[in-house]
């Protein structure tokens, strides 16, 4: 799940950095990639689809060393501003996430908003979505910003850019770095970026002082941690909810009690080829031979029975198909049970994404609770004295 504001000031031990690179993949990737695995340092590479639809192989090498690769949108756009002139803000996650979730099966793909602008309304276009909000983890923010292609822009030297990263670590010293790999939107400043110049003159003075890396999955906060927990319901066109026996053989059926309701929660994992299987938290499996029997059950043991095709049908809505190739039908009235018996499309139920967990945020402290009250009074007294 999508955080409603930015993930930052995570917990980092003393002198710990956490490298990042937005942008890529480019013609410098692999070699940054390659020099940071020398160094044992893993860093997290936040890909923009357009580029990475054109160099997988670089993905696939990135993956082989350990690093780990994120969400960058597909297009790079202003998420917020793109939300409000109704833009598929969904669209820029899934395009690219069809193209790295292979990276990250059973794993959390983290996600970082382009130029790290993020709005309450872009959470909630893409938490409505199972395929842009489960197992999402951000948008990862950063402590010390990504001011190399700004400095290539201005024609600076690398040991000049070198020197401000040094300065702002030194400030902060421990957080989460950006730098740029490639640059999305720019083409001048692509044609004259250094950052893989930067990061061999970098790494090696930040190692000699004592700084130590790790990667995002290895920092252990709850920003970060809570979305491994995400679970959702999954509801009829009717309101109503799946409920199952927490007991294998269950029986599967639908209850009116809502979201109070106990056993109605499940979590899913990919199989590949567009297949899932639903599962309880207690590891259970939903399950279905419907040549035999067209009741759905719950069942310890994991077979092809426990495989369905996961068809999306629009923002939050989707229809699963059973290994015969029936859908999941029935009638879906309070106490009903759910069986696949629906042979064609046109009779399946459409059902609908309904998460249960938030995304954490920090709380503020209370100097930055200060901080905003200063800021509101000196907007509504520059307002008092306007008038």
């Amino acid at each position: 799940m999508l955080a409603l504001k930015d993930l930052k000031d995570f917990n980092f031990p003393d002198k710990t950095l956490c490298l990042t690179y937005d942008d890529g993949p480019g013609p410098d990737t692999l070699e940054i990639a390659r020099f940071l695995h020398q160094h044992k340092i893993r860093a997290t590479f936040f890909v923009v689809g357009k580029f990475a639809v054109h160099q997988q192989q670089i993905l696939d090498e990135l993956h082989a060393m350990g690093h780990i690769i994120g969400n960058h949108t597909y297009e790079h756009p202003d998420m917020p501003y793109f939300v409000s002139i109704n833009g598929n803000v969904q669209d820029q996650i899934i395009r690219t996430n069809a193209l790295i979730q292979k990276y990250n099966e059973g794993k959390l793909t983290y996600f970082r908003a382009p130029y790290g602008k993020w709005s309450p309304e872009v959470a909630h276009e893409l938490n409505a979505n199972i395929r842009t909000s489960y197992k999402f983890a951000g948008p990862v923010y950063w402590d010390i910003e990504g001011i190399d292609c700004y400095y290539w822009k201005l024609g600076r030297s690398v040991e000049d850019t070198v020197n401000i990263y040094l300065e702002k670590i030194h400030l902060y010293d421990k957080g989460v770095v950006v730098m740029h790999d490639q640059i999305a939107d720019m083409d001048t400043v692509k044609a004259v970026n250094k950052t893989l110049e930067l990061t061999k003159q970098l790494i090696p003075v930040l190692i000699e002082q004592g700084y130590s890396f790790v990667g995002l999955d290895e920092i252990n906060d709850p920003q970060l941690n809570s979305a491994k927990e995400d679970v959702f319901a999954i509801q009829a066109p009717n309101g109503n909810f799946l409920q199952y026996e927490d007991k294998e053989g269950g029986l599967v059926k639908w209850t009116d009690k809502g979201i109070s309701a106990e056993n109605i929660t499940f979590t899913i994992e990919a199989k590949g080829y567009g297949k899932v299987c639903l599962k309880t938290p207690n590891g259970l499996f939903m399950s279905v031979n419907a040549d035999i029997d067209p009741v759905i059950r719950v069942t310890a043991k994991y077979s092809e029975y426990a495989l369905f095709d996961d068809i999306p049908v629009d923002d939050s809505n989707m229809q699963f198909r059973t290994y015969n190739g029936n859908y999941w039908g029935a009638n879906c009235k309070s106490q009903q049970l759910l069986k696949a018996d629906a042979n064609f499309m046109h009779q399946a139920l459409t059902l609908k994404y309904f998460p249960l967990k938030m995304a954490y945020n920090k709380p503020f402290t209370f100097k930055e609770q200060l901080n905003i009250f200063k800021k509101r009074f000196k907007f509504i007294k520059s307002k008092v004295l306007q008038s």
